[in-house]
């Protein structure tokens, strides 16, 4: 019975389309000169790709340009790149891949609309992007060659030959905007050079304070979050030598950290909690407006460095190394990394590194000592008065 659970589970994809395809009977609505970009993936991945939107909106000007997007940055997507796309349509990929009779309803949604193209730019491709593929009508659709790190090698095999074109990806490890860059450059069949950016200006909250710094306690995953007592050190580090006042900022999910920390740096009037209480937006704002940004390597992070008008602090243990983290100064000149010793010691050896840990880093990032990150503080703001 076990085997026989996992072996449906593993073609979960395969039953879900079987039974769209018998339920979907309505007639599929035919859009002329209409395009469909596929971003379900994570915040930092779409950040890193928004910058191309506008290169595609003026290539096909003439276009219906849709974008199927995850919906945990909705807010910020709507707020800077609307003028770029025509529709928006959200998944939640957590009840997508949770909840059958939502996925039915989502896909059936899908096979109603007909596109002429379909774009894929995603390298790391996970089951849910390959439902979605499977399911899009488009008389063309272009992907990356990409990598089989989220699924089944089989079923990628699979689900890649539903593509018109499949767009060679260089072999090393490069930084997320640059793989981005790689593949628009194949799409369009010429070299396009630009550089990231987000106009901070577009975000229209500021703090009623000045003279702050931002901590970011939260992270997609535990091992990823640097832990409460160091965040606690740094902030009463920042309130007593530079006068800072802290904002803290997180997801819902550090609420009860949030609590902690606020109790232990315990400096009155000096510390306001806003974990929880933020759309992507608002952060946006606090970034933006602030003088310095601590955070762990997360959406925060990406988001400070392309404002790219804050100091920016990443405390990380390696994960997606070359890939996400560090930012080439290219790009941000206000952005430094502070990584696990065992990286901090063996920087030399940094493509070894870069392959080591592109894809997953099990060091542990509470062995990163807080005296280097205030070093880092101290080396950064001496850097940008």
């Amino acid at each position: 019975m076990n085997i026989l659970i996992t072996k449906i589970k593993k073609y979960v994809y395969f039953i879900i389309d079987s039974i769209i395809t018998i339920l979907s009977i309505t007639h599929s609505k035919n859009v002329r000169k209409s395009i469909i970009i596929i971003r379900n993936d994570a915040i930092g991945d779409y950040l890193l790709f928004r910058d191309f939107l506008k290169i595609l909106r003026e290539q096909f000007c003439n276009y219906h340009i849709t974008l199927l997007g995850n919906i945990i940055y909705k807010d910020i997507a709507l707020c800077l790149d609307s003028e770029y796309i025509d529709e928006f349509i959200w998944i939640n990929n957590k009840k997508f891949r949770k909840n059958i009779f939502y996925s039915i309803s989502f896909l059936r949604g899908l096979k109603k609309k007909k596109f002429e193209i379909l774009i894929n730019p995603i390298q790391s491709r996970d089951i849910n992007n390959v439902i979605l593929s499977n399911a899009i009508k488009a008389h063309k659709k272009f992907a990356s060659q990409g990598d089989n790190i989220n699924i089944n090698p089989k079923i990628k095999n699979k689900n890649d030959r539903i593509y018109t074109k499949l767009f060679k990806s260089n072999n090393d490890v490069i930084f997320e905007f640059y793989r981005n860059n790689e593949f628009i450059n194949h799409l369009l069949n010429k070299t396009i050079n630009i550089k990231p950016h987000i106009n901070g200006k577009l975000f229209n909250y500021k703090p009623n304070i000045s003279n702050y710094s931002v901590l970011f306690i939260g992270a997609s995953v535990d091992y990823r979050k640097w832990g409460i007592e160091n965040f606690a050190i740094i902030g009463k580090y920042l309130i007593k030598k530079y006068n800072q006042n802290i904002i803290l900022c997180g997801g819902k999910e550090d609420i009860e950290n949030s609590k902690i920390l606020e109790s232990k740096i315990n400096v009155k009037n000096k510390v306001i909690n806003m974990v929880g209480k933020t759309s992507l937006t608002t952060l946006g704002g606090i970034v933006y407006n602030g003088n310095l940004l601590i955070s762990n390597e997360t959406s925060c992070a990406h988001l400070g460095a392309l404002l790219d008008k804050t100091i920016i602090i990443v405390v990380s243990n390696g994960n997606h190394l070359g890939r996400f983290i560090p930012y080439p100064k290219s790009i941000s000149d206000k952005y430094y990394p502070v990584f696990h010793p065992f990286i901090e010691n063996n920087l030399q050896n940094y493509k070894q590194l870069s392959n080591q840990y592109k894809y997953k880093s099990d060091l542990d990032i509470n062995e990163i000592n807080v005296k280097n990150v205030i070093n880092k503080i101290d080396y950064a703001i001496k850097n940008n008065l």
